[in-house]
């Protein structure tokens, strides 16, 4: 079918062209695979792009909101389409964009869900709840993710050339492959050498890498087993609201900039590539960044694969 074929070939320019992320990619993939199977069932024997117009896309986005989907989720599919027909266009594949005046579902912002000092503490000590050497290597992955603010994406993909443990930091590759160092908490940089050198050599076995997070087969971490351990500690620390890995880079920000550091360096530190991203952590009040703690939205598509197959 053309449609897929030509969805193919748009992701291999996201991925080469754009430096797109892998979870970008992916992300991208579901939305217009989702498109794709619409149009199929609506005009099943055409598989031509001259064929789709602005009706065909209303009546998509309608099918959606028809299924019950959130503004939220809506509005990120209508981006991902908009992206795909602009794209086209450019490419001469379509000579007019159905998107165009396409308008996307007005989404309320709030504030990201924020763990109080005290909650990141007893997120860190639920480790212990299990054993060696997953306990060891649990405790390192999120007092790290915590304390550098990182991507768990940036984490489970992290080698050992990437840590500078003389001088506490790490070197966090993001978004377009671009590099910055972020420094290590005490208690993190001490985590983590306690995991290099009792816990990993026992998870690593016989296996040659050089990845920094293994699992019991000495391969890496999957973003989808560090979200189900980091909800199962939150549980076990009795954290209310949902927490994920995402949580804690909030989190950080937050505490960082209330602590007074300056937005500029916090920026660098997480790798934002706008400075109003960062700013949006910046309390009202420097001495009580909780105010905002039951607000909770989470920023980062979870994983669709089942979290409990998965073995962290």
């Amino acid at each position: 079918m053309q449609w897929q074929s030509t969805i193919d070939e748009f992701l291999k320019f996201l991925e080469t062209e754009r430096s797109s992320s892998v979870n970008t990619v992916l992300a991208y993939r579901n939305d217009l695979g989702q498109f794709t199977e619409y149009l199929a069932q609506s005009a099943p024997s055409d598989g031509d792009w001259a064929g789709i117009n602005q009706d065909s896309i209303v009546s998509y986005v309608d099918a959606l909101t028809q299924r019950g989907y959130t503004k939220s989720t809506i509005a990120r599919k209508i981006a991902a389409l908009k992206t795909l027909f602009h794209w086209l266009n450019q490419r001469g594949i379509m000579h007019d964009d159905p998107t165009l005046r396409l308008k996307s579902p007005r989404v309320d912002k709030r504030t990201p869900r924020l763990l109080t000092q005290e909650e990141v503490n007893n997120l860190m000590d639920a480790t212990s709840t299990v054993s060696q050497p997953r306990s060891s290597r649990d405790r390192a992955l999120l007092e790290v993710v915590y304390s550098t603010g990182m991507r768990v994406s940036e984490a489970i993909n992290l080698r050992l050339s990437d840590l500078d443990m003389d001088s506490n930091q790490i070197r966090c590759t993001g978004r377009g492959n671009r590099q910055r160092k972020a420094p290590l908490l005490p208690r993190a940089a001490e985590a983590l050498r306690d995991y290099l050198n009792n816990a990993r050599v026992e998870l690593m076995g016989n296996v040659a890498t050089d990845y920094v997070f293994l699992n019991p087969q000495g391969t890496k971490l999957t973003r989808q087993a560090v979200w189900l351990m980091t909800r199962q500690y939150a549980k076990a620390a009795g954290i209310e609201g949902d927490v994920t890995p995402h949580t804690l880079r909030h989190s950080r920000a937050a505490h960082m900039l209330g602590e007074g550091e300056d937005v500029r360096r916090v920026q660098e530190w997480l790798g934002h590539a706008n400075l109003a991203t960062t700013q949006m952590y910046q309390p009202r009040n420097a001495n009580n960044t909780s105010k905002v703690q039951n607000e909770s939205r989470e920023l980062e598509i979870a994983p669709t694969t089942t979290l409990q197959q998965q073995q962290p």
